[in-house]
């Protein structure tokens, strides 16, 4: 494993997606900051909070992300709908890198785009976000900085997405795509079925025309597990019998 660059204007995400270097994060669901110290000896790359499934307020994002930074983490999250103002709310709060859903068209994704990255890249809104706001000296190469230090993954979910991924792949600023599978299969007919074999040949060989596009999808470089998995996995190594029952 090679030494981390844990500065802020270094992140791990997108370095990854461009060099396809396996790193390594959890999945947060549900706020939880102190999970986050917990993590810390793991030495992990990234958190990844789910702000469209998950129960995250303004608050909860802040405190992850400070969370994550003081242990050399890149907090990343999965943003509930591609708006320009709820872009806006998770960047300023310290978010790295941001997860858009349901995107369905290459004008889907220009959209997300313009919000993620300030000129001349995009159109995103300056304000007081943490967490350089009061210490800024140099207002041009810092908002330069920003649109270096933010990584950028796309989610396709429908079968009109895919028929988009490549061209979606090849705008510049995207990282990566990844599938939101259940509801890629519930939109290919299949609810409830991301392991049809259907599904599954659609899935794949929409990835491989992604990595043709030049980009990566998030298994080719992204390891991570789902923290309600560790909380259970772990109970059930402690404090369970071999017979399945709770001493």
């Amino acid at each position: 494993m090679t030494a981390r660059d844990t500065s802020w204007h270094s992140n791990a995400v997108k370095k990854a997606a461009a060099s396809r270097e396996i790193i390594r994060g959890m999945h947060f669901t549900f706020p939880s900051a102190t999970g986050i110290e917990v993590l810390a000896p793991l030495e992990l790359d990234f958190v990844y909070l789910d702000g469209e499934h998950g129960s995250f307020e303004t608050r909860d994002l802040e405190a992850s992300c400070i969370a994550a930074e003081r242990h050399g983490m890149v907090p990343i999250a999965r943003v509930p709908d591609r708006k320009s103002s709820t872009i806006t709310h998770f960047l300023d709060r310290g978010l790295r890198g941001i997860v858009v859903p349901h995107v369905c068209s290459v004008d889907d994704a220009k959209e997300a785009l313009d919000a993620i990255y300030f000129r001349p890249l995009g159109n995103r809104s300056f304000g007081g976000g943490r967490p350089h706001f009061l210490t800024i000296a140099d207002l041009p190469a810092h908002l330069a900085m920003c649109n270096g230090a933010v990584s950028v993954g796309i989610m396709i979910e429908t079968e009109s997405g895919l028929e988009a991924a490549p061209a979606i792949a090849a705008l510049p600023g995207v990282d990566y795509l990844s599938f939101g599978m259940n509801d890629f299969a519930q939109d290919l007919g299949y609810p409830g079925e991301p392991n049809h074999p259907e599904v599954q040949r659609r899935y794949k060989e929409g990835a491989e025309r992604i990595r043709a596009a030049g980009k990566p999808i998030r298994e080719d470089f992204m390891k991570f597990a789902w923290i309600n998995q560790v909380i259970l996995a772990g109970a059930r190594q402690l404090i369970e019998t071999p017979t399945g029952k709770a001493y």
